[in-house]
């Protein structure tokens, strides 16, 4: 980039009108200091990345003028954080949420519920708020002709809500976006998983206004604020927060529906004791949501990332690494990693491994084509190995292909089972130990958590019944 073009950026996205009553902080949890959207040129003048883990907790937040909570945050340690985002509100603060509250951290909100609509026939609608203005609604209904990445549930909002700005709702009339001036001393913008800050930024067309709209109507709210401070009523959020989950811990290894019975349970094989590793975003819990709740038992238990250095893995015939499950908490699990594989116990791990906490991992990432099945003619050249034919013999390659990050160069020792085009695997067994070490750039668990790619259900479930079955083959040999 220039110098020139740098100061013009840095001139007209300076968002003075903002800063001038300091900035806005962006909580996140997952580690993307360096390519977060806070980095986008568009906002990086206003926005301050906060590490959620390990600066959240001592940060004075009277330096900020509002803070952001990102869609994929960590609710669950976000929650353990709690008091300090009340203060926060009881002392006029600005809090703007894409969460799923599903922690019921924000007051009077019981959460993001999934929209039983169909995603091609649900449609998200403007309500003539400044926030939405000049913008189009096929623009956020869109993306290259493709519905349901701005928004795929809503929130049911309380009594005392029933005075709140709405901004978005969806075709049923239910509320996609809220401000609530009511619930707290402070101002709470939150959506139902709707980031106006990263949504528009990946096309041209006039979504990318959202985040500017938003800066727009950040700025007046700070001003006007300033004047009417004195005249602020005293209303404090704590008390009127949910009781619910109000002491103790969030209890996440018990937030699995315990009390329904899933319409069409996927059972693992009852020979076997398996445990996931996994996170506090919305999509790692949505996983056991969606599907009315079809995998909320599949895993005997679910370890929270954060303890699974703590854990005692010796208790299970295989763990699932969840995609996207944050590295710096499978770093300190390296040593146990590698333990639990030599003394027999297989890992299954989903998606990218950027980092070295498994034994043997050779990554390339790439970038991901969203795109390709939009073009007539199209396809994703894999192709099974010889390994992998008992896996395809369960369902068709075509089940195998949407997209993905990445593609791994394995060792010596490992049964290659899916490949791409240069021979690069998507799918590979490493048989290095006495257990099986599968590994897989592909992420059906995500998806199934983000509630869309219908195909990678068959996916999960045919993968994981091909998984076990392979575990017990070879404990019977044994």
């Amino acid at each position: 980039m220039s110098q020139n073009l740098a100061t013009r950026l840095k001139e007209a996205y300076s968002h003075s009108e903002i800063t001038r009553y300091g900035k806005v902080a962006y909580i996140d949890s997952y580690g993307y200091e360096k390519d977060g959207i806070y980095e986008h040129f568009l906002y990086k003048n206003a926005l301050e990345f906060v590490d959620l883990y390990s600066d959240f907790g001592g940060l004075d937040l009277s330096k900020y003028c509002a803070m952001v909570l990102g869609m994929s945050i960590d609710e669950v340690a976000l929650w353990k954080h709690r008091e300090k985002l009340y203060e926060f509100l009881d002392n006029g603060g600005i809090v703007i949420s894409f969460c799923h509250n599903y922690t019921k951290i924000l007051p009077n909100n019981a959460g993001y519920i999934k929209s039983p609509v169909e995603i091609r026939d649900r449609e998200i609608k403007l309500v003539g708020h400044s926030l939405t203005n000049g913008i189009r609604e096929y623009d956020i209904n869109y993306r290259r002709g493709v519905k349901g990445f701005f928004n795929r549930g809503y929130f049911e909002l309380g009594d005392k809500q029933k005075d709140c700005e709405v901004f978005l709702r969806d075709s049923e009339g239910k509320v996609v976006g809220y401000i609530d001036r009511i619930s707290t001393r402070g101002v709470i913008v939150s959506t139902a998983g709707a980031d106006l800050l990263t949504f528009g930024v990946f096309e041209n067309n006039s979504a990318r206004r959202l985040g500017l709209n938003l800066f727009k109507w950040l700025a007046y709210e700070l001003k006007q604020r300033e004047s009417k401070k004195s005249t602020i009523a005293k209303n404090l959020a704590r008390t009127n927060q949910n009781t619910e989950n109000q002491s103790g811990l969030f209890h996440f290894d018990c937030d699995i529906i315990a009390s329904q019975t899933p319409q069409n349970p996927l059972r693992k094989n009852p020979k076997l004791k398996n445990a996931i590793i996994t996170g506090g975003a919305s999509y790692e819990r949505n996983f056991f949501y969606n599907k009315d709740a079809k995998y909320a038992h599949f895993f005997d238990k679910r370890i929270y990332h954060k303890q699974a250095k703590d854990t005692d893995f010796s208790e299970f015939d295989y763990i699932v690494i969840a995609s996207r499950a944050n590295p710096r908490f499978l770093l300190p699990c390296k040593d146990k990693f590698l333990d639990f594989l030599k003394n027999g116990g297989s890992i299954v791990s989903f998606g990218e491994i950027t980092q070295d906490y498994l034994p043997n991992i050779a990554w390339k990432e790439y970038s991901v084509n969203f795109w390709w099945w939009l073009s007539e003619g199209a396809d994703m050249p894999f192709v099974v190995c010889e390994g992998g034919k008992s896996l395809f013999e369960k369902m068709s390659l075509f089940t195998a292909k949407w997209h993905y990050h990445g593609a791994f160069y394995p060792p010596k020792d490992c049964i290659n089972i899916l490949q791409n085009e240069l021979g690069e695997a998507i799918i590979y067994k490493d048989i290095s130990f006495k257990g099986g070490l599968y590994v897989t750039s592909l992420d059906p668990d995500f998806h199934l958590g983000q509630g869309f790619m219908p195909k990678t259900e068959p996916f999960f479930d045919n993968f994981m019944e091909w998984i076990e079955n392979d575990i017990l083959k070879h404990k019977e040999a044994k």
